[in-house]
C-alpha cells in the first residue's frame, strides 16, 4: 500500500465527498496523506448576500477541520477563484512542484474524461493533476524548480475518482461512517450536504460494493504506471 498519498481536488470538500471512504481507509493504514485544494470555494453558497472572502476563509477552516478528522497529514490550498480554475501552465507547475517535493506513490484526482461532468473546476482539476505528473518526472520541464531542490519525481499511480470508466474498486464498508463526519463537517455547505445527498452517496455506494461482493465501496479509475509504460489495472482493495 502506498505511503504517500496526495490528493488532488477543485473546492474544499471535493475529496471527501468522491474519496472520503477511501482516503479514510488509507488514513488508517498508516498513509501520509495530503490534501491540495486548488480554488477556496468562495462561490459556494446560494446565498447572495454571502461574503466571498469570508466564505473562503471559512470553507478553508472547514476543510482543515475535516482533513483533520480524516488522518489526513496536511493540507494545501492554492487559491485560484471558485468557478474560474484553468489547467493552464500556472496550475500545472505549482502541481509539479508539490509533486516533487511530496514525492507522492500515489495521486488521488478528478478523472477529466468524465462525460457530461458540468462543472468547469473538477475538469479543470483534474486535467492539470494528470499533465503534471509527466511534466513532474521529466527534469527538463521546469529547470527553476530543480534550482530550488525539486528534482523529477515519477508518480507510479493515479486513482482517478468520479471516473467515466472505472476499473478499481475500494471495499469501504467499514469508513463509509467515517467519510460522512466529515462531511457534516464542512457546515457552510450544509444546503448541499443533507439526507439526499448522503443517500445518493450511500447509494453509489452500495451499487459499487456489488461489483466486488462487498457492502459498499468506491470506484475509480486506476492508472499504473511502469517505467515509459502506462497500464490501467482493475483491483479490489
Amino acid at each position: 500500500m502506498s505511503q504517500r498519498v496526495l490528493g488532488v481536488a477543485a473546492h474544499p470538500d471535493d475529496l471527501e465527498w468522491y474519496a472520503g471512504g477511501t482516503l479514510a481507509k488509507l488514513a488508517r493504514q498508516g498513509a501520509e496523506i495530503t490534501f491540495v485544494i486548488c480554488t477556496g470555494g468562495d462561490k459556494g453558497s446560494y446565498d447572495a448576500n454571502t461574503d466571498p472572502r469570508a466564505l473562503a476563509a471559512q470553507r478553508y477552516a472547514e476543510q482543515h477541520e475535516s482533513a483533520k478528522f480524516l488522518g489526513v497529514a496536511q493540507v494545501i490550498c492554492l487559491g485560484y477563484a471558485d468557478g474560474e480554475l484553468q489547467a493552464n501552465d500556472d496550475l500545472k507547475k505549482r502541481l509539479v512542484a508539490l509533486y516533487r517535493k511530496i514525492q507522492p506513490e500515489l495521486v488521488l484526482a478528478f478523472d477529466p474524461w468524465k462525460r457530461y461532468e458540468l462543472h468547469p473546476d473538477h475538469l479543470a482539476a483534474g486535467r492539470a493533476a494528470v499533465d503534471a505528473r509527466i511534466a513532474a518526472k521529466m527534469p527538463l520541464f521546469y529547470p527553476e524548480l530543480r534550482a530550488e531542490g525539486l528534482n523529477a519525481w515519477a508518480v507510479r499511480e493515479l486513482w482517478l475518482f468520479n471516473a467515466d470508466a472505472p476499473n478499481h474498486f475500494v471495499d469501504v464498508s467499514e469508513t463509509l461512517e467515517t467519510q460522512f463526519r466529515a462531511l457534516a463537517l464542512h457546515r457552510s455547505q450544509s444546503t448541499v450536504w443533507d439526507d439526499a445527498a448522503r443517500q445518493f452517496i450511500e447509494q453509489n455506494a452500495r451499487a459499487h460494493g456489488r461489483a466486488i461482493g462487498v457492502e459498499y465501496a468506491e470506484a475509480f479509475r486506476r492508472i499504473v504506471i511502469e517505467s515509459a509504460l502506462v497500464m490501467a489495472e482493475g483491483a479490489q482493495v
